[in-house]
């Protein structure tokens, strides 16, 4: 405990240690750790403790990119469509077919690509 007078009317809040006058703290009596009564002095915001709850947010929302997300189904569809056709066809020249649709098919669809982006 501090001695009060008039050259130290502040006066340090137990808990938080900052300075405050005299009258704003208030008295507590708590157990120490070996069982014996002692007085703390509490400022108010110690002694009234507000809990303040932080409120997350929304979850993130998977963006679609739609002229790539459409692109990409394009390639997936034109290249599933070619290896089946290459497989109907059979042999080597099934898969000379399939290979030579999938390269022209790639180059179409990076033409429409490009002119998508450079339109948006």
């Amino acid at each position: 405990m501090t001695d009060m007078s008039r050259k130290n009317p502040y006066e340090a809040c137990s808990r938080c240690e900052t300075f405050h006058l005299h009258s704003e703290l208030t008295s507590v009596p708590a157990r120490d750790a070996n069982g014996q009564i002692v007085c703390l002095r509490l400022c108010r915001a110690c002694l009234h403790p507000r809990i303040t709850y932080i409120q997350g947010g929304r979850l993130p929302t998977l963006v679609f990119d739609v002229p790539k997300t459409l692109m990409v189904a394009l390639a997936a569809t034109l290249a599933s469509l070619d290896v089946i056709f290459g497989i109907i066809i059979g042999g080597p020249v099934g898969f000379a077919v399939a290979l030579s649709a999938i390269l022209v098919g790639a180059g179409i669809l990076a033409a429409v690509g490009a002119s998508c982006i450079l339109s948006s």
